[in-house]
């Protein structure tokens, strides 16, 4: 099979036969496959391909190799372990062990909608999770020096729940090659997952180990939540410049323990050197907080949950891949350079697929990169592509009119009092304090709730014709007002 070719199942890569494709993005195909041995001896394993663009690019080929040989290096339990490398016909490819199970994304959004967890279960997914990171973080070479490996990219797409609710951590290494090549490639722009980021890593500076304990932070705030600390809705939520604190999680969730919740904002500190100094410091944390708390909870309890949850998805693919058959081989590489997958709304989920095999079930599990591949991450708080091309689209297409038509495509600006409100909109959590949204169009209404720490809370309806200035005070009186003379359109109410 020629570079230039697309892979098909049946076709064989060395030792490995193409299954199933179950992720492809602008960067990669994943892929079910069997690695076959001596004497009727076989595996299934996960196997990542790059696309042409990237392993024609000798210096993205040296580097994606030293990387994935650093990552080969971590054998920890709640790690996935790298298998093999590999180059056949010009086609550069990497070797995963398969994990029967689901993403954590998967788990929180069963229906494609936020479905936050136990507490409890949280925090022994992320406690786990910490594990499998620290042991990546302090792993050395054979001198005993540091080899000083973060992982860049830490979310739920990105840790994964095998069926027995073990919990491993995918992906180390990928993004630091993308970014040791440079702000772009032939595929065009390399970058990260906005939401997730620390300050330091979104502002491009240079990033430690305390880089993914933020970024667990964030994947902890929202299994409890079931929202982002640093939310950002395509097409309506306007960057805004500085860093906002995130709002604490019981104010979202007040069944979430008072120890948990202290846990989350001390690893979601800006300063880097007020979170956890290490993700096992994270991980004793949380440990010490399931014995106080929550009683025994144990990888169990996890996969209990998984199985009701997700367990007709991994039953439909264990299927699926246990009948894969050899289709005709069809030409063209059709993977598409600089291609995003799509965040499919708040629930984070791919495009749905041409090919045959689609991304259900495991298809989240390994996709391309498990989104590590794929390039993403404007600056913090921006959650993707859209939302930047959004606002640039917005931004000329309003310079480019009269006054006066520009004036009804102005953003809106959401003031609240008291500062430490929490805002949402249509029922997903913003952040805390103003915010800045982006008119909506002719014929559309946004629902915006600021709700402040006493259980006041009111809600403003947004339109075209709302004002450039909207102010909700939660200080008893009640009031919403518009600069623009507006009339009150939110009713203050007590929960």
């Amino acid at each position: 099979m020629r570079i230039s070719e697309d892979p098909a199942p049946g076709q064989r890569l060395g030792r490995y036969e193409l299954l199933r494709l179950i992720g492809e993005g602008g960067m990669a195909q994943v892929w079910a496959a069997r690695m076959e041995g001596s004497r009727g001896f076989h595996k299934v394993v996960a196997l990542k391909t790059l696309i042409p663009a990237l392993a024609r690019d000798p210096q993205f080929q040296r580097m994606f190799l030293d990387e994935a040989n650093l990552a080969s290096k971590i054998h920890h339990r709640n790690v996935v372990e790298v298998l093999d490398l590999g180059d056949t016909d010009g086609v550069l490819f990497l070797v995963m062990e398969w994990i029967d199970g689901q993403t954590m994304q998967r788990l929180l959004r069963p229906a494609l909608r936020p479905m936050p967890i136990s507490p409890a279960v949280a925090a022994r997914i992320v406690a786990d999770a910490a594990h499998g990171l620290h042991a990546a973080h302090e792993l050395r070479d054979e001198r005993g020096v540091p080899l000083g490996i973060v992982h860049r990219d830490v979310c739920p797409q990105n840790i994964l729940i095998d069926r027995d609710g073990t919990v491993k951590v995918a992906d180390f290494g990928i993004v630091k090659a993308f970014e040791r090549l440079g702000d772009t490639t032939q595929t065009g722009e390399i970058k990260g997952k906005g939401e997730y980021m620390s300050p330091e890593q979104a502002q491009g500076h240079a990033v430690d180990r305390r880089s993914d304990i933020f970024s667990l932070g964030v994947v902890l705030f929202e299994a409890v939540t079931g929202a982002l600390p640093f939310q950002v809705i395509h097409d309506f939520v306007l960057p805004q410049a500085g860093t906002p604190e995130p709002p604490r999680p019981t104010l979202i969730a007040p069944q979430c323990p008072r120890a948990l919740e202290e846990i989350i904002l001390t690893a979601l500190a800006r300063d880097p050197r007020q979170r956890f100094q290490t993700a096992g410091e994270m991980a004793s944390a949380l440990e010490g907080f399931l014995v106080r708390t929550a009683g025994a909870n144990t990888t169990a309890h996890v996969a209990e949950l998984l199985d009701a949850r997700c367990g007709d998805k991994m039953g439909e693919e264990r299927q699926k891949i246990a009948s894969a058959t050899t289709p005709q081989q069809r030409p063209g590489w059709r993977a598409k350079p600089g291609a995003l997958l799509s965040a499919g709304s708040f629930a984070g989920e791919g495009p749905r697929s041409s090919r045959p095999g689609g991304r259900g079930g495991l298809g989240v599990l390994m996709r391309a990169g498990s989104d590590a591949l794929r390039p993403v991450a404007l600056p913090w708080l921006v959650a993707a592509v859209s939302t930047g091309v959004a606002v640039a689209s917005l931004m000329f297409v309003a310079l480019s009119r009269p006054r006066d038509a520009r004036q009804k495509l102005d953003p809106i600006a959401v003031h609240v009092q008291p500062s430490g409100a929490v805002v949402r909109l249509n029922g997903v959590v913003l952040g805390v304090g103003d915010q800045v949204i982006a008119r909506p169009q002719p014929g559309v209404s946004l629902s915006v709730e600021a709700k402040a720490s006493d259980g006041i809370a009111q809600t403003v309806e947004l339109t075209s014709e709302s004002p450039a200035r909207v102010q909700i005070n939660l200080d008893g009186t009640g009031t919403a007002t518009g600069s623009a003379g507006a009339a009150d359109s939110g009713k203050a109410r007590a929960e």
